[in-house]
């Protein structure tokens, strides 16, 4: 499966990740992704802004990082890989901003929140540093998950009975939040840097669709 990232949205979730994997920047992710059930799938990770001083784009087997440019945000680039997208349905998107899951659910792509990303990386490190070890029950939502998901994740990531029973879980997190019943109030302006919503550069563009159509490991 072909699986696009908003990266900043994942890594910027609290009380999710335990202290030894808190604080994890886009290297470190790569790293947890490149030793767990992510490293069968091509991964594109992408991000705001340009990349950090001293720092390259990463390619380290199926798994990538896109930057999306000065004054950019990821989301903007996502939307954009959604729509240009020959495959959609064979997409899946990770991302818990409502904007994002609404534009992957219009063409069919499959969702999945930053929050059940985070536990399944957490799943794999614990299965990496504690095999053979009993695994402590934790609280789980509850919900329901297609049969045709489920034999995707099996084949797709690897995963036994044990690893589907919490999959089949953390699916219901992907489902965004019912919307409010009443008008929110509005939001307090903060400042932000400045945005341009110029049109991403073809040559950006062409790069992040050859990563996701490359061949899979």
């Amino acid at each position: 499966m072909k699986v696009i990232v908003d990266t900043m949205n994942a890594l910027h979730m609290t009380g999710i990740l335990p202290p030894e994997m808190a604080g994890m920047d886009v290297p470190g992710l790569v790293q947890h992704l490149s030793q767990g059930r992510w490293a069968h799938s091509q991964v594109v990770l992408v991000c705001d802004g340009c990349i950090p001083s001293g720092q390259r784009a990463i390619k380290h087997g199926g798994i990538s990082t896109v930057y999306a440019g000065v004054g950019r945000e990821a989301d903007d680039l996502i939307e954009e890989l959604i729509e240009r997208s020959h495959a959609p349905t064979g997409l899946l998107v990770i991302s818990s901003d409502r904007r994002i899951i609404k534009s992957a659910r219009r063409r069919r792509c499959h969702s999945m929140s930053s929050a059940a990303f985070l536990r399944s990386l957490i799943h794999d490190h614990e299965r990496t540093t504690s095999r053979g070890k009993p695994r402590q029950d934790r609280g789980r939502p509850q919900g329901k998950v297609s049969q045709k998901s489920v034999d995707e994740w099996r084949t797709r990531f690897g995963l036994d009975d044990e690893d589907l029973a919490e999959f089949k879980a953390l699916a219901d997190d992907a489902m965004p939040p019912p919307p409010p019943t009443s008008a929110p109030e509005p939001e307090a302006q903060s400042a932000e840097p400045e945005q341009t919503n110029q049109p991403f550069s073809e040559a950006l563009i062409a790069e992040a669709m050859r990563l996701l159509d490359e061949h899979e490991p």
